[in-house]
Formats: structure tokens, C-alpha cells, sequence
């Protein structure tokens, strides 16, 4: 078996036995002491991700030819991470007015739809931006944002979400509209104020 870390070779003894889990957690410690984390892996050219990853890592690493693993580090994860989280944003925004449209027109069903799809993007904008947080090990309770705690404005979307998400269970298309008209506005501005400092901050330390 050959082991690669960004196109590096490595070897050792410790990398011949054990399983594939085993072999990247040995790399996940030896590339944790230059500041950076192992964010992909190949096996025999084959990208190992979601579902199969679990029954993969449980095989033997000699059972492979050859294992590519991928590292990149935390401030240039979560500066990627914020890039298209704020892409995603901006891309949803349009589509929450057009929502908002089509439940002021009676078009109930297309709207709906079209909030499912805002409602997995503004779930994955959320994660990403809790991701980024722990990665970067920023105490959202002590970091600031414009005078006011990180963990206080990253609650506001939520609770707009909730309300979202409640008036969609009821079917009160009309709550949905406003909230949607009247509210989402200064969800989606927190966001991009949330999104930029957390990038800011992962740039700075790149920088540093």
C-alpha cells in the first residue's frame, strides 16, 4: 500500500497493519502538529465520502494499492466554507421573494417547494457557520459582533427559521408571506454580518 498526503509520500511501520481508520488517524496526528486537518481521502483514485465511508474505514489499509489523503488548513477550510455559505445566501435570497410572491398569488404548492429547497439551504448555512465557529475556536459567547454576542445573533435567523417552519407545518400561508416579506430581510442581513466576520477572522490568521 502507498500512502500520499497531498501528493506526498509517506511510510512507516505503523501505516502497514491495522485498518484504513487506523492508518488516518496516525496521519490526522502527524499533520496536527503543522496546524492542519485531513478534509478528504481517495482510495485507489475513488473518492471516499457519505454512506460507503463508515464500511470503508473498517477494512484493512493493506487491502488498497494506493491512499491519497487530502489536508487543508482550518483557516482556509472556514474561509471556503464562508465563500459559499455567502454564495448560497445571496442565491436564496432571490428565491425567498419569489416564495413570497407565489403565496400573495395563491400558489401555495410552487411555494412550498421552493421553500424546501431555502429551508436544506439556509440548514446547511447554519451548520456551516457552527462548524466554522469550533474549527476556528471562537467562543461564540465572548466573541463580538457590532457590540452584541456572536451566540445572541446567530439565535435571530434561527428564530425566524422556526416561525418559517411553524407556519409551514399550520399551513398559515398568509403569517408565511409576512414573515417572509416583512422579517427575512434582516435574517439574511445578520447572515452576511455573521458570514463576513468569521471569514475575516479565518483570513486574519491566515495572514498571521
Amino acid at each position: 500500500m502507498q500512502l500520499f498526503i497531498d501528493d506526498q509520500p509517506m511510510t512507516g511501520p505503523e501505516l502497514d497493519d491495522g485498518t484504513l481508520e487506523d492508518a488516518l488517524r496516525h496521519v490526522q496526528s502527524a499533520v496536527t502538529k503543522s496546524a492542519r486537518i485531513v478534509v478528504g481521502v481517495r482510495c485507489d483514485g475513488e473518492v471516499i465520502s457519505g454512506v460507503p465511508m463508515a464500511t470503508t474505514l473498517k477494512r484493512p489499509v493493506s487491502s488498497f494499492d494506493r491512499v491519497d489523503v487530502i489536508t487543508s488548513t482550518r483557516a482556509l477550510l472556514v474561509t471556503e466554507a464562508m465563500t459559499h455559505a455567502s454564495q448560497s445566501l445571496e442565491e436564496s435570497e432571490t428565491a425567498t421573494q419569489e416564495a413570497a410572491k407565489l403565496l400573495v398569488e395563491g400558489k401555495t404548492v410552487e411555494a412550498t417547494q421552493l421553500l424546501g429547497e431555502c429551508l436544506r439551504v439556509w440548514q446547511q448555512i447554519h451548520e456551516a457557520v457552527s462548524k466554522s465557529l469550533s474549527i476556528l475556536e471562537m467562543d461564540p459567547e465572548r466573541v463580538t459582533l457590532k457590540d452584541e454576542r456572536l451566540i445572541d445573533a446567530i439565535s435571530r435567523p434561527k428564530e425566524v427559521l422556526l416561525q418559517v417552519r411553524d407556519a409551514l407545518t399550520a399551513r398559515d400561508y398568509v403569517l408565511l408571506a409576512d414573515v417572509l416579506q416583512y422579517e427575512f430581510a434582516d435574517v439574511t442581513q445578520t447572515w452576511h454580518t455573521l458570514i463576513a466576520r468569521i471569514r475575516q477572522e479565518a483570513e486574519d490568521r491566515r495572514a498571521a
